[in-house]
């Protein structure tokens, strides 16, 4: 049998984050297209920051007899598919990932955001905290049978920082993003910003340059923007701010004729602890941006950026500076060629097709026939 461990703690405002849509689209996914059965681990995170070292200690024993608990019944043969790192963790998981080793159960990791490649620069978290992940991590990937990174230069990171055969390692491409239908959208729409904008994680996006129309949607912006209305008018340039939405929404809320896919303090290239991590992920807004419709504008060292071109479906650069002029120069021509390969991905994207194929191929080498 297959099974994939359900999870379902996300705060209100995580909700409004690319990290919860795109763990409840591969649920979804493997639910609903793919078979896998759900198996659900529930239990509160949040009573950690409650505790003292002692306390804190308790709550892991508890997180780790309720996962053996919820997987007891699992044996050889079986196929566990875990979304990692789990919201529901323990530091003892490494224990209960080799118990389910030993019963034969094939365990099958789907990477999202990954400590050993981001969290040594996080000066957010604590030396101590950044220390703990990483082992954590490191120990934990070191059971499973495969693991769904994000991309090549993920796969060959995570293996050299690992130590884990490349051959245990299957890249997933891009994520999915499961949503409605998109607008049909013109070439003169400006530039959409989506994703989490605190000047920590997006500095860029409070020095954009002139002559574009910039719209921004996301949480944590705190500078000087246009509110903007729907349905008003898409022409004029400047900065124009319109909220936070829920992940499942802001598809159909998004205004603009690209999506821009950047991070860090920077204008001229991506940098900073956020910015140097795209070099390795595949962050969840260009998957929005696609499922919407949008061809984007993609930082050129981006490991996305090889998708996006062989997919034709935007355009790299090496400074946002560079957009206004580009955006000038495109004939009508140009920007709906683009817009026809970004809808051919969005179409795959909203149906599950990368996750189905990933995990297809994984199936097909750890499962018996």
């Amino acid at each position: 049998m297959k099974y994939i461990v359900l999870e379902t703690a996300f705060r209100e405002n995580e909700k409004r984050t690319a990290g919860a849509k795109a763990r409840m689209d591969i649920m979804e996914i493997c639910m609903r297209q793919a078979g896998y059965v759900p198996l659900e681990i529930s239990f509160d995170t949040a009573r950690f920051q409650e505790r003292n070292i002692a306390g804190q200690i308790g709550e892991h024993g508890e997180a780790l007899r309720e996962w053996e608990m919820k997987t007891d019944f699992l044996g050889k043969g079986d196929l566990l598919v875990i979304q990692f790192p789990p919201i529901n963790h323990s530091l003892m998981l490494p224990m209960q990932l080799g118990r389910l080793k030993k019963r034969g159960v094939h365990l099958v990791a789907i990477l999202h955001d990954v400590e050993i490649l981001r969290g040594a620069k996080r000066k957010d978290k604590s030396l101590k905290n950044r220390m703990r992940k990483h082992f954590e991590e490191k120990l934990c990937l070191g059971y499973f049978d495969r693991i769904v990174v994000h991309n090549k230069a993920m796969k060959a990171a995570i293996a050299a920082s690992c130590g884990i055969p490349a051959g245990r390692l299957r890249s997933l491409s891009i994520f999915d993003y499961l949503c409605g239908e998109p607008k049909i959208r013109g070439p003169h729409e400006g530039v959409a910003i989506a994703g989490n904008l605190r000047p920590d994680k997006a500095g860029y996006a409070y020095q954009l340059p002139g002559g574009a129309r910039w719209n921004l949607y996301g949480i944590q912006f705190s500078g000087k923007a246009y509110m903007a209305s729907p349905g008003g008018p898409l022409t004029d340039a400047g900065v124009y701010y319109y909220g936070s939405f829920p992940a499942e929404e802001i598809a159909g809320r998004l205004e603009g004729s690209f999506g821009l896919i950047w991070d860090g303090p920077e204008l001229d290239g991506c940098s900073g602890v956020f910015g140097d991590y795209l070099r390795y992920n595949d962050p969840h807004k260009a998957s929005l941006y696609l499922a919407a419709g949008m061809p984007v504008f993609i930082w050129r060292d981006a490991a996305l950026a090889g998708f996006i071109l062989h997919e034709k479906a935007g355009i790299a650069v090496d400074s946002i500076r560079d957009i206004p002029n580009i955006l000038e120069d495109l004939s009508d021509e140009e920007y709906h060629i683009l817009a026809l390969h970004a809808q051919t991905v969005g179409k795959r994207l909203r149906g599950g097709y990368y996750t189905r194929k990933v995990l297809e191929t994984i199936e097909r080498d750890i499962l018996p026939e």
